[in-house]
Formats: C-alpha cells, sequence, structure tokens
C-alpha cells in the first residue's frame, strides 16, 4: 500500500512537471485558413502563414486612436526590449480601420513609433480585416461622437484591447489585455513557449 501511495506521488508530480514545462494551451487554431493583407511597405503578407517558424506577438490597432492604442503599441516596444534575445520573435499590429489605414499612413506610425523591422502593420480590404478580427473574436466597431455628422472619415473605434501570442506552428496559445500587461508576464509565457 506505501509503494503504491509512493507511485502515485512520483506520477502526480511528473504529470504537474510535464504540464508546467509544456506551456499555454492552443487558443485557437486557424485550421488553414489565411487572410491576404499588405504591410507597410504595400507587401502582400498572407497571416498567419507567413509568420510561421518564429513566435509572433499580435495586436490590432488604428492609427486615429485618441488613447489605448499608442498605449497597445508602447507596451509591444516595453515587451520587446524586456526580451534577452528578440531573433526569434516578431511583432504583428493589425489596424481595425482599414478604410482610414492604408500603408502609407502604417508606415508614418511605424516612424512616429520607431518601431524596428521586428514589427510589422498589416491592413487589407475590410472584408477581409473583418473576417480576420470575427476569426479571433476581436471587436472593431466604428462609433461617431455625433450621431448627426455628415462626414464619413470621422468616426472612432470602439475596439478590443488584446495582446496574442502565436506559436511558430501559427497557433494562438494566449491572449492578455494590450495595454495593461506586464512584459514579464509576457516573456514567461514565451520562454514555456519556444
Amino acid at each position: 500500500m506505501k509503494s503504491l501511495s509512493v507511485m502515485f506521488r512520483l506520477l502526480s508530480g511528473l504529470l504537474i512537471f510535464l504540464t508546467a514545462c509544456s506551456g499555454p494551451d492552443t487558443i485557437h487554431n486557424f485550421h488553414g485558413k489565411t487572410f491576404s493583407l499588405v504591410n507597410e511597405d504595400s507587401a502582400a503578407v498572407q497571416f498567419p502563414d507567413d509568420y510561421q517558424g518564429k513566435t509572433t506577438l499580435i495586436s490590432f490597432i488604428y492609427t486615429n486612436c485618441p488613447d489605448v492604442c499608442r498605449a497597445i503599441t508602447a507596451n509591444m516596444k516595453n515587451i520587446q526590449s524586456a526580451l534577452e534575445d528578440t531573433s526569434n520573435v516578431r511583432f504583428v499590429e493589425i489596424t481595425f480601420d482599414p478604410e482610414r489605414d492604408t500603408p502609407s499612413v502604417l508606415s508614418r506610425y511605424k516612424e512616429v513609433y520607431n518601431l524596428n523591422d521586428q514589427f510589422s502593420l498589416l491592413t487589407g480590404p475590410p472584408p477581409i480585416v473583418d473576417s480576420l478580427m470575427a476569426e479571433l473574436n476581436i471587436v472593431g466597431k466604428k462609433a461617431r461622437i455625433d450621431s448627426l455628422q455628415q462626414d464619413s472619415s470621422d468616426y472612432f473605434m470602439q475596439h478590443s484591447n488584446t495582446i496574442y501570442v502565436m506559436d511558430k506552428q501559427g497557433r494562438i496559445r494566449t491572449e492578455y489585455p494590450a495595454s495593461m500587461v506586464p512584459p514579464e508576464n509576457v516573456i514567461e509565457d514565451l520562454q514555456k513557449i519556444h
């Protein structure tokens, strides 16, 4: 009976160890879906296919955002700065607002925030961007301060605040509140996923 108890404790310990070492479970798999987008240089991008092979941090922003998107971009940069080795990590920001966030607008945003070549800013036809957001349960809806406004380009976006970690196989492994997650929390999970 005593040896059975010892064996049970050993097996329980091994299970806990293996679970801790395996990293976060897959929370989303794109199941062969591909989204044809373009980056800030107008180069065609097949998402997520073109990002396989390296771990990728993904967030959603829009350049006309008055507040939280700046914090999201700053936090993505903070995560990058806190990493000891960034050679196997990429950073992707996808716009909520493809109608206004053209490649040239995203290129200026990248310059203003001094984002290096590890960052890709993506946009595309609104139906494709909407489809990608729906795939990840991301919210991005137009809203107007004054419902009587006639200018169709004068709006803001009500949107999600999420960073995803996508592994080398293109599977979403974990998510965080993008503007608030401490970089060390993301880095801890990245180390488990590598």
